[in-house]
């Protein structure tokens, strides 16, 4: 069994340690700010025994198997590099940082332990993802909607107003990155951009996107808090995938018709579904499947990390957040 520490304790950690915990695996450690409201009921959950204010600390008295870093989505950036510096396996909660230019450095300056690192952009790990995989190779794909109406203001509740300026990276880089995970390098074509000098927490990316190694446009909308489902739709000629919520996927294939009744008058199309999956929902989606793809490749060396998102996807994920906000 692994010996796991935690860098932060907040919600997101919980998610991780619950798989942790749940698959026999042991946590001996956790380090958090000394004023934390969270640590004591972490602590307790996961029945960790010691407590440090020092990652480097903790680190050196506690040599752990590896090291789950889940700080404030705007403190990975400061720490990181040398949290992998320390040559211990890392799955690190994204963002890695805020900006190409920062992560590209950290990539730089941590080269020798790369192959070390999983960015936890846990979307990838949907049971249901090879299924999209198997029609992008096997279907003629026409075209993709992404559709992100990020809930700023909601967010905005518990974070500093300063997230709405990173929201791209933030949030966005979730579904950017299991879209170039599934359809790779994607090129931007054309972006309309729109800011409300009224209301801070608004701002919208709508355009046109264009997938490389299919040849095939990607509509894009993301209107913040827009009263919509985060979706992504591949049509195929014949067919269509569709993720919305994200958590699930529907298959559409030909079409229903629903005669007048008396609610409604009018006769109506709609498209029939063919098969429907959803993630596992024991943990939080994603979260099992990327434990056991950390655990198996960085930790234990007994496979080749294929679907895991490594520090250079995660740059070209932060360098599309880029050129979609401008």
């Amino acid at each position: 069994m692994a010996n796991f520490v935690f860098i932060g304790c907040g919600k997101i950690a919980n998610f991780h340690a619950d798989v942790i915990y749940g698959m026999n695996h042991s946590i001996s450690a956790v380090c958090a700010r000394k004023d934390s409201p969270n640590i004591m009921g972490f602590t307790q959950k996961y029945k960790i025994k010691k407590t440090y204010d020092s990652w480097q600390e903790m680190l050196r008295k506690e040599r752990p198997d590896a090291v789950i870093v889940a700080v404030s989505w705007d403190q990975t950036e400061n720490i990181i590099e040398d949290v992998i510096k320390s040559g211990l396996p890392c799955l690190v909660e994204k963002p890695v940082a805020l900006s190409s230019k920062k992560l590209q450095k950290i990539i730089n300056n941590t080269k020798k332990f790369s192959k070390n690192v999983i960015v936890g952009y846990n979307r990838r790990f949907y049971e249901f993802i090879p299924k999209i995989r198997e029609a992008l190779k096997t279907k003629d794909l026409i075209s993709i909607e992404l559709n992100m109406p990020e809930a700023a203001s909601f967010i905005t509740k518990n974070h500093s107003s300063d997230v709405v300026d990173n929201m791209l990276v933030f949030m966005s880089s979730h579904w950017l990155d299991l879209l170039m995970h599934l359809i790779g390098d994607v090129k931007v074509v054309k972006i309309y951009r729109k800011h409300s000098k009224n209301d801070n927490t608004f701002r919208s990316y709508n355009g046109l996107l264009y997938s490389i190694v299919y040849n095939a446009p990607i509509h894009l909308q993301s209107n913040f808090n827009a009263p919509s489902q985060m979706s992504i739709t591949f049509n195929f000629k014949d067919v269509i995938y569709k993720l919305c919520p994200i958590e699930m996927l529907s298959i559409y294939s030909g079409m229903d018709c629903i005669e007048p009744d008396d609610k409604v008058k009018l006769r109506r199309y709609v498209p029939r579904i063919k098969e429907a999956y959803q993630a596992d929902a024991l943990y939080k989606p994603g979260f099992y499947l990327q434990i056991k793809n950390f655990i198996e490749t960085c930790v234990e060396h007994k496979k080749k990390n294929e679907i895991g998102c490594n520090l250079e996807d995660a740059l070209r994920v932060t360098e599309l957040c880029e050129k979609i906000k401008g």
